[in-house]
């Protein structure tokens, strides 16, 4: 296996990544979702509807059998897809409990029936089948992984496409696809293992390439099939696979994104940057990465020494002492058409889904104004020292404090904290105190909390 240099904590410093100041959240995202914790996965369709899969059961459906002949219908608990249309509002077929097909068949998400002829009495039994990942293909249908098996389904209305088991028994990723629609996926367990493909209508059941033994909860493909990044976070790093075309087979893995304990990806539809979540507490990346961040990377720089972030977005934290980490861990990340907006979701967390936006670049004054009147700015100059400054700006007078923390979580020093007017302000930091590195500071104000890093170079 072929590794690439590891590129150095200072090259990384001198680096301007910016992007906390240009991706703010939108704490306004419909509240009902807020009871969603543990998601594993989420997708944009090609209606620009949201997509969100629980790994745990969520709901309770009615089944038109009666195990143990009680006279009662079975009642269970099941997996479900939620889905919203980009205002918010949930689409009309959801909760989306069962998959009907054009031939007239069914399948029950979360629940799968197996017959068995030796039971007289039940003739079978129930599996639930837990959330393992989705994501939407060219056309904005919906590829679902339910446990060990792949889903298909027609986005406009959430009917079936197409369902197949894999031959390999194992837990499933999330899948890929590529520009032909073609579905790409892997075995989450650690053993070493084939990564499938299958056609668009989930036939043809192909071993593409035999991945090292690690865990992992997702995989990326290019649009042309030809490089496959395999999130292995057990391995702290990437493994890229590549081939010179479609006649030509996947050679050996090139270890890429080092110290990364990645668990999603991503590509940007308008960029076409790789986004890769870094890890979390449970698997906290290797410095300089910090948990609970997406980076984006043009992809024709990684495996090089130039292989740097051009942009990220940070979970927005939900801690009683304001400290910018907390349990979840990034499971899902998609985008919608133009680029502009983000979701993204965790698992091991509550309020597991959340809505970033784009702003100007500029400053945290997001598109579409969400949060209005609030900012927080690219501290100035910056890499600094051993001063300073800091600008931001309050739409209404309130308490507010205005903190720094190390990449650990811990407070290093509380610049406000105190009854402010509406306007713009500026305060001076000074870390002469501080060893170099990367720090984070922490505006919160009325409800509205903002973050951005700035970094000290001595």
């Amino acid at each position: 296996m072929k590794t690439t240099k590891l590129l150095s904590l200072v090259a990384f410093m001198l680096v301007p990544v910016l992007a906390n100041a240009q991706w703010v959240h939108d704490a306004t995202y419909p509240a009902h979702l807020d009871s969603i914790s543990s998601v594993h996965g989420i997708a944009v369709d090609g209606e620009g509807k949201v997509w969100v899969q629980p790994y745990y059961a969520s709901e309770t459906i009615v089944m038109n059998r009666d195990v143990g002949a009680d006279g009662i219908p079975d009642t269970l608990s099941t997996r479900v897809l939620y889905i919203y249309n980009a205002d918010g509002s949930e689409a009309s077929f959801s909760p989306l409990y069962v998959l009907n097909y054009a031939d007239g068949s069914a399948d029950t998400l979360g629940q799968v029936w197996y017959p068995d002829e030796t039971d007289s009495v039940d003739g079978g039994y129930y599996e639930g089948y837990s959330g393992r990942g989705i994501t939407a293909d060219a056309n904005g249908d919906i590829i679902v992984s339910s446990y060990n098996r792949l889903y298909k389904v027609d986005h406009t209305d959430g009917s079936g496409i197409a369902m197949v088991d894999p031959s390999v028994a194992c837990s499933l990723t999330e899948a890929s696809t590529d520009a032909a629609n073609n579905i790409y996926v892997g075995c989450v367990v650690g053993s070493a293992g084939p990564l499938m493909k299958f056609a668009p209508d989930l036939t043809g059941e192909e071993a593409v390439v035999t991945i090292a033994g690690s865990y992992s909860r997702d995989m990326q493909v290019s649009a042309d099939g030809n490089t496959i990044w395999w999130a292995g976070y057990t391995n702290g790093s990437v493994f890229r696979y590549s081939r010179d075309d479609e006649f030509s087979s996947f050679g050996d893995a090139d270890t890429v994104l080092v110290g990364m304990k990645s668990e999603v990806f991503d590509i940007h539809p308008v960029t076409g940057h790789l986004w890769a979540g870094s890890g979390s507490l449970n698997d906290v990346p290797a410095s300089p990465w910090t948990p609970q961040t997406w980076y984006a990377f043009d992809v024709s720089t990684i495996g090089t020494e130039n292989e740097i972030p051009v942009d990220s977005i940070r979970w927005a934290a939900t801690t009683e002492d304001g400290s910018p980490f907390d349990a979840a861990r990034p499971r899902g990340l998609d985008f919608s058409a133009d680029g502009m907006t983000a979701y993204i979701s965790t698992f091991s967390a509550p309020n597991s889904v959340q809505k970033h936006m784009k702003s100007d670049g500029n400053s945290n004054e997001v598109v579409n104004q969400l949060p209005n009147g609030y900012a927080l700015d690219q501290n100035y100059p910056n890499p600094f020292n051993p001063t300073t400054n800091i600008n931001y700006s309050l739409q209404n007078a309130g308490h507010v404090t205005l903190k720094v923390y190390d990449m650990t979580g811990r407070e290093i020093a509380t610049l406000v904290n105190g009854r402010m007017n509406a306007g713009a302000h500026t305060v001076t930091f000074n870390a002469s105190n501080l060893s170099s590195g990367v720090y984070i500071y922490a505006l919160e104000a009325n409800g509205v909390r903002l973050t951005n890093r700035m970094t000290l170079i001595k």
